[in-house]
C-alpha cells in the first residue's frame, strides 16, 4: 500500500524562483555601497565598484562554479573565498567586514530574483491541505542571508523547515541534507515528496532515502531517465499530483 504524503520538500532555484543573469546595474549599485562602506571603515582608498565586481564578485562566482563542477559533496566555505579574492586586491578584512560585503552584494542581487507565477497559489493550496512544507537547497551563501532572501520574497512563512547546504555542510545529492530537512519536519522519507528541477539532486538523491520525487521542467528542461515518479511542466500542476497520492476522498483538499 502506498504511504500517504505528509510533507512536500522543494528545491529553491528554478523550482520556486528564477533569476536574471548577473544584473549589471544592480551589482554596480551594490558594489558602490561596498566601496563606500569599506572606504569609510578602513579610512583609505578602495578599488572602484567595477574593479570589485570583476576581482571579487565574479572571482567568487567562478571559484564556486569550479568547485560545484568538481562534484565535491562538501559545501564551500564562502567567507574564505571572499577573503582570498579581497586579499588579492590588497584588502585584508576582519570576518565581520567580509560578512557585511557579502550582505551588501546579496541585497544587490535581490531585485534579480523572481518568485514563479504559480508558487504562492500552490503553497497556499498545500498549506490548506495540512501538508508540512520544507525547502532543501544547494546555496553557498550564509544561511542567514538566504533566509533573509526568503523573507524578502515573502516565502519564509510557508516553510516548516529550511535546509541550506551552507548550514548542513554538504550539498544535494548527499543524503545528509535531505535527512536534515526530514528530521526538522518530523516526517519519514516514505511519507514525503520532493519537487525540483534537477534529476541527480532532486529526483535520484531523494529517492535513495525512500522519498517520492517530482521533476519540474518549468525553467530547466532536464530529461527524466525514468526515475521520477511524476514529471510536470509547471508548479501549478503539483496539487493534482498530490491528489493522486492521497487516499480516499481527500483529493479535493488539493484542487
Amino acid at each position: 500500500m502506498t504511504e500517504p504524503i505528509e510533507a512536500v520538500l522543494f528545491d529553491y532555484g528554478h523550482t520556486l524562483i528564477y533569476f536574471d543573469e548577473r544584473p549589471h546595474s544592480a551589482l554596480v549599485s551594490a558594489y558602490e555601497k561596498v566601496n563606500r562602506f569599506l572606504a569609510d571603515t578602513l579610512e583609505r582608498d578602495v578599488p572602484a565598484a567595477q574593479v570589485l565586481i570583476e576581482q571579487v564578485s565574479k572571482a567568487v562566482d567562478d571559484e564556486i562554479q569550479r568547485d560545484y563542477a568538481a562534484g565535491r559533496p562538501e559545501e564551500v566555505e564562502i567567507a574564505t573565498i571572499y577573503d582570498r579574492a579581497l586579499r588579492a586586491i590588497g584588502l585584508e578584512l576582519e570576518p565581520a567586514l567580509i560578512e557585511r560585503v557579502m550582505e551588501l552584494e546579496q541585497e544587490g542581487w535581490l531585485n534579480s530574483v523572481h518568485v514563479g507565477p504559480d508558487v504562492v497559489a500552490t503553497l497556499d493550496t498545500l498549506r490548506r491541505g495540512r501538508l508540512r512544507l520544507g525547502l532543501v537547497s544547494n546555496a553557498a551563501y550564509l544561511p542567514r542571508l538566504m533566509k533573509a532572501q526568503l523573507a524578502a520574497l515573502d516565502l519564509q512563512p510557508y516553510f516548516d523547515a529550511v535546509s541550506f547546504s551552507s548550514e548542513v555542510g554538504v550539498r544535494k545529492p548527499h543524503p545528509d541534507i535531505y535527512a536534515d530537512a526530514l528530521s526538522k519536519l518530523g516526517v519519514e522519507a516514505r511519507r514525503a515528496l520532493f519537487v525540483g528541477d534537477r534529476v541527480k539532486e532532486d529526483v535520484q538523491g531523494p529517492k535513495t532515502l525512500g522519498m517520492r520525487a517530482v521533476l519540474i521542467r518549468e525553467w530547466r528542461q532536464e530529461d527524466d531517465p525514468g526515475v521520477a515518479d511524476f514529471v510536470i511542466q509547471r508548479l501549478g500542476e503539483l496539487p493534482a499530483v498530490i491528489s493522486r497520492l492521497t487516499p480516499g476522498g481527500a483529493a479535493g483538499r488539493y484542487l
